[in-house]
């Protein structure tokens, strides 16, 4: 389903803004061609639109998920978080993919 027509049928899209881009390498040895984002778990489920400086991304249930992590959160003790990466493909590139 397009992304526009879930907008104005109700189908709930979040908005994420993110700070910077992740070098794959960095995750894993696999994927050190790619630019990754990563999301928290809280978000998987829903239609994300992911804002980076003046470019923008959806990420769709049928996003390729490339890497899921789960991490000690250092500020609230006997608490993890799950961070998901997916690649960086902003949107004028990503309609041509899909």
């Amino acid at each position: 389903m397009d992304y526009n027509i879930k907008q104005r049928i109700g189908i709930p899209t979040m908005n994420y803004k993110i700070k910077k881009l992740i070098k794959g390498y960095k995750i894993k040895p696999s994927l050190r061609n790619l630019t990754l984002i990563a999301i928290p778990f809280k978000y998987k489920g829903v239609d994300i639109e992911v804002k980076y400086n003046k470019e923008k991304m959806v990420i769709k249930e049928n996003t390729p998920l490339l890497h899921h992590q789960i991490f000690d959160d250092k500020f609230r003790k006997n608490r993890q978080y799950t961070l998901y990466y997916y690649e960086w493909i902003e949107k004028n590139n990503q309609i041509a993919l899909f």
